[in-house]
C-alpha cells in the first residue's frame, strides 16, 4: 500500500480553509480521482504553513497569497528554494485578480493561479491535474 500524501492549505479565512477541504474531501470521495490517500493540514498564516510544509513534506500546498507573517508568494520562493526539484507544487488561491498578480505567481513557480470565487469544479480539476497528471505541464491560472 502506497503511502498516503500530504496537502497544506494556507488561508486566513476559516471558511476558505474549510471550503477547500470540503472541495478536496468531495474529489477523494469520486471513484475515478485517482489521488489516492491524502492527509490534509490547514494553515491560518505563513509561519504556520512554512512549518507544516517542513513537518510533513506535502505533495501540494494551496495557499493564499495574502498570508500574515509570510506571504503565499514570498512562502513559494522560500520553499522552492531550500527544496529545489523536491518542493511541493504550489497553487496560489486568491482574490488578487490583476494580471500582474498571476503573473508573477506563475512566474515563481506556482502551478496554479485560482481566482476567488471560485468553483469547486475549477479547483478539483486543477488539483487532480497537478497530482495525477505530474504537475509538470503547462501552468495554468483558473
Amino acid at each position: 500500500m502506497a503511502e498516503p500524501r500530504h496537502l497544506v492549505i494556507a488561508d486566513p479565512d476559516p471558511r476558505e480553509r474549510e471550503r477547500a477541504i470540503a472541495a478536496i474531501e468531495a474529489l477523494l470521495a469520486t471513484a475515478d480521482a485517482g489521488l489516492g490517500e491524502l492527509v490534509l493540514h490547514s494553515a491560518s498564516d505563513g509561519r504556520e504553513a512554512l512549518a507544516l510544509i517542513e513537518a510533513h513534506q506535502p505533495a501540494l500546498v494551496l495557499c493564499e497569497v495574502l498570508l500574515a507573517g509570510i506571504s503565499g508568494l514570498a512562502l513559494l520562493r522560500r520553499v522552492r528554494r531550500a527544496r529545489g526539484p523536491t518542493a511541493p507544487h504550489f497553487i496560489l488561491i486568491t482574490s488578487l485578480a490583476r494580471e500582474s498578480d498571476r503573473y508573477w505567481g506563475l512566474r515563481n513557480g506556482a502551478h496554479g493561479y485560482v481566482m476567488k470565487p471560485y468553483e469547486d469544479d475549477l479547483l478539483q480539476a486543477r488539483i487532480r491535474e497537478v497530482l495525477v497528471g505530474g504537475g509538470d505541464g503547462e501552468k495554468l491560472a483558473l
